[in-house]
């Protein structure tokens, strides 16, 4: 296996970072400020939301942890649209969820042991069938997102601890070929100092991952440490920032509208879920 870690990869293309932030699309573009933002509170059933993603209709999905049960979101309130569950019997799938990703009209989830869960979208109150896959990647980390590479038909899965020492001191982006329905024979590691020292830590605990609509660099939330950052597609990272809202309690999802504005998921403990959305950078 070819492993490209960030480290290593010699002189990165800047030329399309720079373009990205010409464009107005940088983390440093989202100001992340309380006052700017539009939080919503979900029903108690999106307590434990996980995961998120956008259709190519603009609209947007969820998860929950332990359930194989897909929510549409209206972003105006917060309310469910509709519910669908993974299920081959009347009861949905159980699994340890940890992200969604839509791709060509199928929409996948990947479990904390790269267990990855593919079906069509249903409609209200539907069972659909599904087909799992067995990526591997469960054997060197453990998965905490997953997002979607249109250009290289590919699923991205992003790690959060290490399993192998391959990857010790860093964090694997996998890469799960769609048309071939197997990992590629690369990753990208990324030392987890990169993103930790931007924020004066010592650690970086990714949550979700999603890939911007406009600058095509990727995007990781960090739930323990209330954190996003911004890195291009060969790993180097641009930038990271903490979180300014205080509601900000444990950050599991991101996914990105079409004009860049971000919707950001919060796991509720004891109280409600919430969805945030920042608005897109003024051009």
């Amino acid at each position: 296996m070819r492993v490209l870690a960030a480290a290593t990869l010699g002189l990165l293309s800047l030329a399309g970072a720079s373009a990205g932030l010409q464009r107005g699309v940088s983390l440093e573009d989202y100001g992340l400020r309380a006052g700017e933002a539009k939080r919503r509170e979900l029903p108690r059933r999106l307590r434990e939301i996980s995961g998120l993603a956008t259709t190519a209709d603009h609209r947007l999905l969820a998860h929950n942890d332990e359930a194989g049960i897909v929510f549409e979101i209206n972003v105006r309130d917060g309310s469910v649209v509709k519910e669908f569950q993974l299920a081959d019997l009347a009861d949905p799938v159980a699994d340890d969820f940890e992200g969604i990703a839509v791709a060509g009209g199928w929409i996948y989830l990947v479990t904390s042991n790269g267990r990855l869960y593919e079906c069509r979208e249903g409609a209200d109150g539907a069972s659909v069938l599904f087909q799992v896959y067995a990526t591997g990647a469960g054997r060197d980390c453990e998965i905490e997102g997953l997002g979607y590479d249109a250009g290289r038909r590919e699923l991205v899965l992003m790690c959060k601890s290490a399993r192998s020492d391959g990857l010790r001191g860093g964090l694997g982006m996998f890469r799960w070929s769609i048309d071939e329905k197997a990992l590629r024979g690369e990753r990208t590691v990324v030392p987890v100092g990169d993103f930790a020292r931007r924020i004066g830590s010592n650690r970086f605990h990714p949550s979700g991952i999603e890939r911007h609509p406009v600058s095509g660099n990727w995007f990781v939330v960090a739930a323990r440490q209330a954190a996003i950052a911004e890195m291009t597609p060969e790993g180097q990272v641009l930038d990271v920032r903490r979180f300014e809202a205080p509601w900000h309690r444990q950050v599991e999802g991101i996914a990105f509208a079409p004009d860049g504005a971000l919707f950001v998921a919060d796991e509720g403990g004891r109280a409600r879920g919430t969805l945030t959305v920042y608005p897109a950078p003024e051009p």
